[in-house]
């Protein structure tokens, strides 16, 4: 995968959750697949995306013709979103934060 340019002064927490965000929703992955390309983007987002198209459609990434039908879990991405889910929560908890929700592994929102 490639890197996305991390800052010098990102943790290696912040530099972790930017690998596992999708670049369409800007949320953790749920449910991770790989494009023929490379790219990673969560199973409905990419179908959202693709929405109406046929069999052949463009990564949003990097524009690269690739077919719906090779779409490719990432098992290994997914474990990845959960154990930055994790180090986040610990990261928080350690900074003073009590804003997590221990379910989601996320910042508190309105219904968490």
């Amino acid at each position: 995968m490639a890197s996305r340019g991390t800052m010098a002064a990102e943790s290696p927490v912040e530099s972790l959750q930017g690998e596992v965000t999708c670049p369409v929703c800007l949320e953790y992955f749920t449910e991770p697949v790989s494009l023929e390309c490379g790219h990673n983007f969560c199973r409905a987002c990419i179908s959202q995306c693709w929405e109406g198209s046929d069999t052949a459609a463009s990564c949003p990434q990097c524009r690269e013709t690739v077919q719906q039908g090779n779409l490719r879990p990432n098992l290994q991405l997914g474990n990845m979103v959960e154990i930055a889910k994790w180090l986040s929560l610990r990261a928080a908890k350690g900074a003073g934060g009590d804003g997590v929700c221990e379910e989601h592994l996320e910042t508190l929102k309105l219904f968490c």
